[in-house]
C-alpha cells in the first residue's frame, strides 16, 4: 500500500494552502486505506458552492468561491507526489463533480458542475509561476509543487476532464525549444514539467496528431502557439514538433544535473518514439 499523505493547510509561513473547508473534505478521502469514495467526496464540494436564493442564480454570487476552491484544489495537488495514488484519486474527485446533474444555475456562462466554472482561469493564472527564491531549500519546494501541478493538470487532460489543448505545446516549447543553463535546477525543473504532459496526457496528444497532423490555425493561434527560439517549425501541435521534441528530450537528458530528472526526461522520449512507431508512421 502506498504511503499515507500527509496533508497540509498552510505552508512554513503560515499562509493559508488549502480552505479550511476543503482540507476537511480531501484530508480523509486522499488516504491510501480511505472508504470514502470519489462520487462522496464531489458530493461534499457541490455544497460548498453559494446557494441561489429567490431569482437569482450563482452567476449573481461572488467569484471568488470559485477562485479560492480552485486555488485549494490546486493547493490539494502540489502535495501529492505525481507518481502516488492519492492524485489520481484528487482527478477521479474532480471527474466525479462533472458528472453531478445538472442544477439549471450558472457562473460565468459555465454550468454547475460540468463545466467546472472558472477552472480554466485559475489555471491560466498559475501558469505564470513559478515562483523564485534565493533560498535553495524553499526554490526546491517550489519546483516540486509546480511539477505536481502540472502533472495534475496533465491527468485531468488524460481522463477527459479538461480540454486546454495549448498549455501541454506551451510547457513542451518552454522546456525543450528554449536554451536552459546546463547542469541547473531550472533545466531539470522544465524538462520534468514537461514530462508529465508525456506520460499523463500524452495519449491525448498522440490521437490529436493522428486525426490532425497538418491543423488549420487562426492569426491568433499561430501568435500564441509558435515555436520557441530553437525551433523554426509551424505553429501548432505537428509530426514535426513532435520529432523536435522527442530528439529534445534525449539531448538535454545528458544536461540534467539529477539521475531522477534524467530518467523521466528518457522515459519521455521512449514513450514518444513508442507512440511515433505505432501510431505515427501506420
Amino acid at each position: 500500500m502506498a504511503d499515507s499523505i500527509e496533508l497540509k493547510q498552510r505552508d512554513q509561513k503560515g499562509e493559508v494552502l488549502v480552505q479550511e473547508n476543503v482540507f476537511d473534505i480531501f484530508k480523509n478521502y486522499l488516504q491510501p486505506g480511505s472508504s470514502v469514495s470519489a462520487a462522496q467526496t464531489a458530493a461534499a464540494i457541490s455544497q460548498l458552492a453559494p446557494k441561489p436564493s429567490g431569482g437569482e442564480t450563482t452567476s449573481d454570487v461572488d467569484d471568488g468561491f470559485f477562485f479560492e476552491l480552485w486555488g485549494s484544489v490546486i493547493g490539494v495537488a502540489e502535495q501529492i507526489p505525481h507518481d502516488h495514488p492519492g492524485q489520481d484519486k484528487l482527478v477521479r474527485a474532480i471527474r466525479e463533480l462533472t458528472l453531478l446533474p445538472k442544477s439549471g444555475t450558472t457562473a460565468w456562462e459555465s454550468s454547475f458542475w460540468v463545466d467546472l466554472p472558472v477552472l480554466g482561469l485559475v489555471f491560466r493564472e498559475y501558469l505564470n509561476g513559478p515562483d523564485q527564491s534565493d533560498v535553495e531549500e524553499e526554490q526546491a519546494r517550489i519546483d516540486q509543487a509546480w511539477v505536481r501541478f502540472h502533472a495534475f493538470s496533465a491527468k485531468l487532460m488524460g481522463a477527459g476532464v479538461i480540454h486546454f489543448a495549448n498549455q501541454p505545446i506551451w510547457m513542451l516549447r518552454e522546456a525543450l525549444e528554449e536554451n536552459h543553463p546546463a547542469k541547473s535546477t531550472a533545466l531539470d525543473r522544465s524538462l520534468t514539467t514537461a514530462a508529465m504532459y508525456v506520460e499523463y496526457a500524452g495519449p491525448v496528444l498522440v490521437e490529436s496528431l493522428v486525426s490532425n497532423p497538418e491543423p488549420e490555425l487562426s492569426d491568433e493561434l499561430r501568435r500564441i502557439l509558435r515555436g520557441g527560439s530553437l525551433f523554426s517549425g509551424e505553429p501548432g501541435l505537428r509530426p514535426e514538433r513532435w520529432a523536435f521534441w522527442t530528439k529534445r528530450f534525449n539531448e538535454e537528458a545528458e544536461n540534467t544535473s539529477t539521475k531522477e530528472a534524467k530518467e523521466t526526461a528518457l522515459r519521455a522520449a521512449r514513450l514518444m518514439q513508442v507512440w511515433t512507431e505505432k501510431r505515427l508512421r501506420k
